[in-house]
């Protein structure tokens, strides 16, 4: 078995408990270094949190265990492709790499309602911007000169 079949085969075995706890079948594990940091899975229904796919939960947990908010270094290993949301959350993280099994289109053909991309046929999400654009641009703007670097 190849080191990135181990590594899945660690994100399956997370994502049956998920299964057996009632969740999506979803499971991650964030390596760095040959070292799983942390792993999870899709905790959705019993957090009643949309945002806790399995992906986010274990950057999440990466990042308070190696003390963290740049997981440079770090691959992320997930059963089925990252969606959007989660794939964001591995950009702004700094991982390095993502390696998955199932794809985004396997898990639509399962579900009916994955959202493949931003700009999906079907999906509106409508959005107004400008309300309260100049005082928006100048908190960003302070929080620049607060932190030095813009990162927090």
């Amino acid at each position: 078995m190849s080191v990135h079949e181990e590594h899945m085969q660690a994100a399956l075995d997370i994502a049956r408990r998920g299964l057996a706890a009632g969740e999506p079948p979803i499971g991650a594990v964030v390596v760095r270094d040959g070292v799983r940091v942390a792993r999870a899975h899709n905790s959705v229904i019993s957090l009643l949190d949309a945002t806790a796919h399995a992906e986010i939960v274990a950057i999440r947990e990466s990042c308070q265990q190696l003390r963290a908010l740049q997981l440079e270094g770090c691959n992320l290993y997930s059963t089925v492709e990252p969606c959007p949301m989660c794939l964001a959350a591995c950009h702004y993280a700094g991982i390095h790499h993502v390696y998955f099994g199932a794809t985004l289109a396997d898990m639509q053909a399962v579900t009916g309602s994955e959202l493949m991309d931003c700009s999906m046929a079907g999906v509106v999400v409508e959005k107004t911007g400008g309300v309260l654009a100049e005082e928006c641009l100048q908190l960003l703007h302070d929080w620049i000169g607060f932190s030095g670097n813009g990162r927090g």
